[in-house]
């Protein structure tokens, strides 16, 4: 249920370390982030959770509702061992807290985006977090230069977090069947564009309470992550109980309930394309951490380096003529990759294909 009313009224935002806090609307909603907090109190209200135990076909029908009415969703029975998630948190938190020259020392940079950095930008604003980046082994199709810098502490870090990522690309090769399946496509129908290697990676994301920059910033950074969407495939998530992750629908922004041992499934510009707009790469961020730090482990899974995405003939059928001309994957990462990474003027979109 969307909070209704005069935009200028006080509304509750049950969320995370900000639970029982009263913003303010100093005025009308002149943008997105202006936009209302939506109610999740009753959970059925919210992102969908789907458990992969059961039927594949009922498991393929709402994974197909949850893309085209909410672009996210939580899926549990996913089968990947909880002591293997909790190894990978407790590791993340042990990194991040490392000292910062030792954090420094595993920078990422232009060419290679795969290790730490604390001032990443979504849209070319600044956000509130500090990342550790694990890429995929280099192929000859490779747009980046460079390895993942693995630190040598925490001691289980890499073997702990290599296992997490592998676990983490398993279940998102069976949800992106699902996925294409629910659009009408044949089983194994994507297969050959995540070949003969896929290109996700896995990213550890800490949202700490004080700025990581402090002193260095030359302006606050006011939101854990700006909202945006997703450059890939699909994001399977896991977060901690801290909470702020929320997707915008119909106007409102909805809080994305934190859920032990669920992963958040949203999907990606990539999918769009696929789709042909049947599903819509949804818009989302993270709130600025004001009372607890906050963890999380988005794993991007991604295309071949090599593969063209278009519109599937499946969702052609559909929908009639391709509003996307082919995206060149490799180009498409390292364009919107570099523009994490500073500001080289606006951040390539799937519009700029628009047909």
């Amino acid at each position: 249920m969307i909070v209704e009313g005069d935009p200028l009224k006080d509304i509750e935002v049950p969320v995370g370390d900000r639970a029982g806090e009263t913003l303010r609307r100093a005025s009308p909603m002149r943008t997105l982030d202006d936009a209302p907090i939506a109610d999740v109190l009753d959970p059925a209200a919210g992102v969908p959770v789907i458990d992969l135990g059961g039927a594949d076909d009922a498991a393929i029908e709402a994974i197909g509702r949850a893309c085209a009415e909410w672009g996210f969703f939580q899926v549990v029975g996913h089968g990947v061992d909880a002591a293997l998630i909790a190894a990978a948190m407790a590791e993340t938190r042990a990194f991040f807290a490392l000292p910062k020259d030792e954090k420094r020392a595993l920078l990422r940079s232009r060419d290679n985006p795969w290790g730490y950095y604390d001032r990443e930008l979504t849209k070319n604003a600044r956000d509130k977090k500090e990342i550790f980046d694990i890429g995929p082994e280099p192929t000859s199709a490779d747009p980046f230069a460079g390895r993942t810098p693995w630190p040598d502490s925490p001691a289980r870090f890499e073997p702990a977090l290599r296992a997490y990522f592998h676990a983490c690309a398993e279940v998102a090769g069976r949800l992106m069947e699902k996925v294409s399946q629910s659009l009408g496509a044949p089983e194994g129908a994507m297969q050959q564009l995540f070949e003969p290697a896929h290109t996700s990676f896995l990213r550890l994301n800490f949202y700490p309470v004080d700025d990581p920059l402090g002193a260095e910033a030359a302006a606050a950074a006011d939101l854990g992550i700006h909202h945006h969407t997703d450059a890939g495939a699909l994001t399977v998530l896991h977060q901690d109980r801290v909470g702020g992750l929320q997707v915008y629908r119909d106007g409102a922004w909805y809080l994305v309930a934190p859920l032990d041992e669920a992963f958040v499934i949203n999907i990606g510009d990539m999918v769009q394309v696929w789709s042909n707009d049947l599903y819509r790469a949804p818009i989302h961020r993270v709130l600025a951490m004001e009372a607890a730090d906050r963890y999380s482990l988005p794993f991007f899974y991604n295309p071949a380096y090599a593969a063209t995405v278009a519109p599937l003939e499946a969702a052609l059928r559909r929908t009639g003529a391709p509003h996307y001309a082919g995206i060149p994957w490799g180009d498409y990462r390292r364009r919107r990759a570099d523009g994490d990474f500073a500001d080289y003027g606006a951040e390539v979109q799937i519009n700029d294909y628009r047909l």
